[in-house]
């Protein structure tokens, strides 16, 4: 098939389908240096604005006015200097070199300027609670340190998605941080004692982490699952 005739397939798919027609495609951005722009000011864009920097993310905030506890977040020096408070309107080039936008505003022009300019300008973006202004949707998250579990419902009832992972919160306790980080200094020890064996590294991780060891992680026995490590590792050279 020429390059030309499956463009042509392509467009004619295009004008067949609606975005409902496919399941999102979920994804974990990297956001460390990137620029997220928070448009609001009130306790979602607030929250919005913590996970972003949280992530890493340097984020301008725009809103006409301004909490007390946006002052504080701007000042918090885990934020590094990476929050800057911009007090009008948005306008669209507030969004120039931005990688994505988080509209968290109830003024419904607003909420279209924002999901306007960032169609044109090639800007992901989420507009709370408003999915056909959506390019992605933010799921329900879990985290136990460097381990996140997201439940998302494709924007359908993201209440259930938030039962979900309440419900998994009393199944997967604060332990599993340490555990994974136990697991990742265990596999980053066979990888550097058989950099070239992609079969025998994947053997001995399957040996470290069998169904019995995520048991114990899931009935809070961590003594245990540190022995069993332990006694792997001293079998590990040989």
């Amino acid at each position: 098939m020429s390059e030309s005739a499956w463009g042509e397939g392509l467009a004619a798919t295009a004008t067949q389908a609606t975005p409902a027609s496919f399941p999102l495609y979920p994804v974990a951005l990297k956001l460390a240096g990137r620029l997220a722009v928070v448009v609001g000011g009130g306790p979602i864009a607030h929250r919005k604005a913590v996970e972003l920097l949280r992530a890493g993310a340097r984020v301008w905030a725009i809103a006409p006015d301004w909490p007390a506890d946006f002052a504080a977040l701007e000042a918090d020096p885990e934020s590094g200097g990476r929050l800057l408070r911009v007090t009008r309107g948005f306008v669209a080039g507030d969004l120039v070199g931005a990688f994505l936008v988080v509209a968290a505003t109830d003024d419904v022009t607003t909420q279209r300027a924002v999901a306007r300019a960032a169609e044109s300008q090639g800007v992901l973006c989420n507009v709370v609670d408003v999915n056909d202004l959506c390019s992605f949707y933010v799921p329900a998250t879990l985290r136990r340190g460097s381990l996140a579990i997201a439940v998302q419902t494709d924007g359908r009832f993201p209440l259930l998605a938030v039962a979900l992972r309440d419900r998994l919160a009393r199944l997967i306790g604060p332990g599993f941080a340490g555990a994974l980080d136990r697991l990742a200094a265990a596999r980053a020890e066979v990888r550097s004692l058989y950099p070239d064996d992609a079969g025998g590294r994947l053997q001995r991780l399957r040996a470290l982490f069998p169904d019995e060891a995520l048991d114990l992680l899931l009935a809070d026995r961590l003594d245990e699952f540190e022995t069993r490590v332990e006694t792997w590792r001293k079998g590990l050279a040989s």
